[in-house]
């Protein structure tokens, strides 16, 4: 005879993990995207920055903003100056953690406007005009893992065949998500 059957247990599920608010992407990456404000740089004065890293190839896409009207006026007439820019700008990341070499190339579209109202006569130059100036960038990058503040700088030179090479540097911060 045999004896009585063995008990039966139940467990219950193991519990998951509460999931993050950004889950990670097939590289571990998990924060590809940055809003970011820069000061001088490729956008000239400064400029308001969309990036998106490209993980599998430590490729970041960036399209940018920046925007100065500068009104002048006196008692002998009024004028104004305007001066727009879009960096457009690709680069590559050296570095698998949150701090990273930058090396990109790019352009930046240039738009300026500039008038004069002096003494009663109108000037309005060869202006307004559209320019494209080719720009670079070599320098460091703070860019989070999984979200949060990042920052850089880095080396910015413009080059317009007209007017040669401007050597340029820049700084931004902003958020990476």
């Amino acid at each position: 005879m045999s004896g009585p059957p063995p008990p039966v247990v139940i467990q219950a599920p193991a519990q998951q993990p509460a999931s993050s608010a950004v889950a990670p992407s097939a590289s571990g990456e998990s924060a590809p995207n940055a809003v970011f404000l820069e000061l001088l740089g490729n956008g000239l004065l400064y400029s308001v920055n969309y990036e998106r890293l490209l993980t599998q190839w430590n490729v970041g896409l960036r399209a940018g903003v920046g925007f100065v009207a500068y009104k002048v006026s006196s008692a002998n007439g009024a004028g104004a100056l305007v001066l727009a820019s879009f960096p457009l700008v690709a680069s590559w990341y050296y570095g698998s953690g949150n701090h990273r070499l930058q090396l990109g190339l790019g352009a930046t579209v240039l738009y300026v406007k500039a008038s004069t109202d002096a003494a009663g006569l109108s000037y309005q130059g060869s202006v307004p005009s559209f320019g494209v100036a080719a720009t670079a960038v070599i320098g460091y990058r703070y860019w989070p893992r999984h979200g949060g503040f990042t920052f850089g700088a880095g080396f910015t030179p413009l080059l317009r065949e007209s007017k040669g090479i401007l050597p340029w540097g820049g700084a931004e911060a902003g958020f990476a998500f």
